[in-house]
């Protein structure tokens, strides 16, 4: 079984995440973002970037953080799930849409 990865140089890994080279390289130089040193050359996986992104997404999770985005005749019920769980569905689709979002572009 052989496994392959597609290899992005920081310009193609910047477009990708809608970023200068210049913001990449930084992210690079400051530990914020994984990378593949191969001899001199920097190369971004599919992996790196969709962690990256995953690790930078900001959303509210307290009560109060979400009872501050609505306003305040919107009333918040509680649905029973967990804070933090994620559904096997949710999941299927998160996966789904990092490969829509990461498909080759023709």
């Amino acid at each position: 079984m052989t496994i392959t990865y597609t290899l992005y140089s920081e310009k193609d890994a910047a477009s990708r995440l809608g970023i200068s080279s210049i913001t990449l390289r930084r992210e690079r130089v400051e530990g914020r973002i994984g990378y593949l040193k191969i001899r001199s050359r920097v190369r971004y996986t599919d992996f790196h970037l969709i962690d990256y992104l995953a690790r930078n997404e900001r959303c509210p999770t307290t009560r109060s953080e979400l009872e501050n985005t609505f306003s305040e005749s919107v009333q918040i019920q509680n649905h029973g799930v967990r804070a933090g769980t994620i559904l096997a569905q949710d999941r299927q689709n998160e996966h789904l849409l990092a490969q829509q979002f990461f498909r080759k572009q023709k």
